[in-house]
């Protein structure tokens, strides 16, 4: 009986509810009680967010076909495509903290063994069928050795070495295995991933996409492909970046993936011969403007120079997909020409850029505002956000502290430090004929008004940056460097921590005496810096003796270390020193 039924149906549709036995290929699960309400744990987490839940069906419901087809050629059991999810969401190009790319996160030399092409040409880690191939002659390989899945798993993250310390000799070739606390975390996250995603798989694509698939392009560039298919270019592109230059190679048979709309003939992906499959009838292509009701030639925007580049504006209700429609461009390069995510949404009454943004803006610098973000003085400015925080050695994740005070057309020098100044209360004049009116301080440089006679008249005074400017370490790296404790939020995993800090989640688990990592709770508060004993190891120490004026800010720089380097290094208490200290420092040479 398939463990399928164990999902019971609610009001909302299925209720993603971890069963307490299910297959894995021929080989029976059963979950203990407290094991299977860890992964519970799991699955609501997975499924919190119904806007990245449903981003997630849309692609594993346009690869899954593939991936099923390429694994069961190759005798792979159906429910291992669900690691593809726990791997890289579906992200044709993700790329690990350990350098691990692609659908199903290769590294080079592994991806190489399983007979994928990795160079600057093409990298078919990027390549669903390939990859997908490839995934399957691994597990296989695991499975060789180890004679079971959930061990074969297991290795996918550990290696097969790493996976013989978990290994029960017992459950080699066993057709019954238990789950519980022994097994390790990332068997029980797949599980979860099952759980989570199976109630929707065959799920139509929110948009009507499906991927169709061609194997004799060799010697084809994707323009012309797009041409002769009758796509449109960014989108054949979207699905095809392991071809990163040049034409479609001829040394093998490489798969390109066509995205077409409508309803997919039967099993259109699963015969998968030489030759592309044939549909009766050519789809109609469907431009912008048809996909949205009410969008037509007649309302179309004026389209408005705004730094000297054509933008549109913003109308109550409008999204992406009407603006991009009104502007004759595609959703893709609206987004990118205004530096937005797919998750971004539009605001009423700003202006859009609907051609590219430039590297720098006219004036020299900008004081960033209380509550005022990067993209905002982007869009301000258009500049893109990308060249005005490289401008400024941060990253665009970065937090943009107010009155800093930002280089807008020449990138800042290594050698000047970040200029701040403080922002000050706007100074508000008000008639003398008006003594009722509120003279509280105003916090924001807001000022509402509430007069309906007469509008109060204000006099803000403009801010000016001062003299002095106080040096502070603010790159991404330096950042990262400085954050040693991080307190959980909702929603929250180990691993999207571990990839906010750019550190392994292995080094996470060490740092913290985490036995798994589902062993965090909201609200704990856990080390995401290397402890000072294993950041220092393998380096050599030497004595500095404080001078008179120097700070431990001037010492850090000395010796190409962080302030909180020297603090940690040195148990000390605050930033106070003593002339004659002496203080452990890094030797450089």
């Amino acid at each position: 009986m398939n463990w399928l039924i164990y999902l019971a149906i609610s009001f909302g549709g299925f209720a993603q509810t971890v069963p307490s036995e299910m297959m894995l290929g021929d080989l029976r699960l059963t979950i203990n009680e407290s094991t299977r309400r860890q992964i519970q744990k799991d699955v609501d987490r997975l499924t919190q967010s119904q806007t990245y839940y449903n981003i997630l069906i849309d692609r594993m419901n346009l690869y899954f076909p593939i991936i099923e087809r390429e694994h069961r050629e190759a005798g792979i059991p159906d429910e291992i495509k669900f690691l593809a999810i726990q791997e890289s969401a579906l992200i044709s190009d993700a790329v690990s903290s350990a350098n691990a790319v692609g659908f199903w996160q290769f590294k080079d030399f592994t991806a190489r063994e399983v007979g994928l092409r990795v160079d600057r040409n093409v990298d078919e880690r990027l390549n669903i069928v390939s990859a997908s191939r490839g995934s399957a002659k691994y597990l296989n390989s695991h499975n060789y050795f180890l004679k079971n899945w959930v061990y074969s798993v297991m290795a996918y993250n550990t290696g097969r070495g790493g996976a013989q310390k978990y290994v029960d000799n017992s459950n080699l070739g066993a057709r019954r295995m238990t789950i519980n606390s022994k097994t390790h975390w990332y068997v029980k996250k797949f599980i979860a991933h099952i759980v989570a995603f199976t109630p929707a798989v065959g799920r139509p694509h929110s948009e009507g996409i499906w991927l169709d698939e061609i194997t004799n392009a060799g010697g084809k560039s994707l323009s012309q492909i797009a041409k002769e298919e009758k796509v449109d270019l960014e989108e054949l592109e979207k699905y095809n970046k392991w071809l990163k230059r040049g034409d479609v190679p001829k040394d093998k048979t490489y798969s390109v993936l066509i995205p077409r709309q409508g309803t997919p003939p039967k099993r259109a992906i699963a015969q998968n011969t030489n030759k592309r499959n044939k549909i009766s009838e050519p789809e109609k292509k469907i431009y912008p403007t048809e996909l949205k009701p009410g969008i037509t030639e007649a309302n179309k925007s004026t389209i408005i120079p705004l730094n000297g580049i054509p933008s549109i504006l913003a109308r109550e209700h409008d999204d992406v997909h009407s603006l991009s429609a009104r502007a004759g461009i595609s959703e893709k390069r609206f987004r990118q020409y205004n530096d937005m995510s797919e998750s971004d949404k539009i605001i009423p009454n700003e202006f859009y850029y609907i051609k590219k943004k430039k590297g720098k803006a006219k004036i020299g610098f900008h004081v960033a505002k209380r509550d005022e973000s990067l993209w905002e003085i982007s869009q301000q400015y258009g500049i893109r956000l990308s060249k005005l925080a490289k401008r400024n050695r941060m990253s665009i994740i970065d937090e943009l502290r107010p009155g800093r005070v930002l280089w807008m057309d020449k990138t800042r020098p290594s050698s000047e430090p970040i200029a701040y100044h403080e922002l000050n209360k706007p100074n508000i004049t008000k008639p003398a004929a008006r003594p009722t009116a509120s003279t509280e301080d105003v916090d924001d440089e807001i000022i509402t008004k509430e007069s309906v006679e007469e509008p109060v008249s204000e006099e803000i005074i403009e801010e000016e940056v001062p003299d002095i400017i106080v040096p502070v370490v603010d790159t991404k790296e330096e950042r990262l460097k400085k954050v040693k404790i991080h307190t959980i939020a909702a929603g929250e995993t180990l691993w999207s921590i571990s990839q906010l800090y750019e550190v392994e989640m292995e080094d996470l688990l060490r740092w913290n005496h985490l036995p798994d990592p589902n062993s965090i709770s909201i609200g704990q508060n856990i080390q995401v810096k290397a402890p000072i004993e294993e950041a220092s190891a393998g380096k050599k120490i030497i004595s500095h003796t404080v001078a008179p004026g120097e700070t431990v800010y001037a010492i850090s720089r000395k010796y190409g270390m962080t302030v909180d380097e020297v603090v940690d290094l040195n148990n000390l208490n605050g930033f106070a020193l003593d002339v004659g200290q002496e203080l452990k420092v890094y030797d450089e040479e």
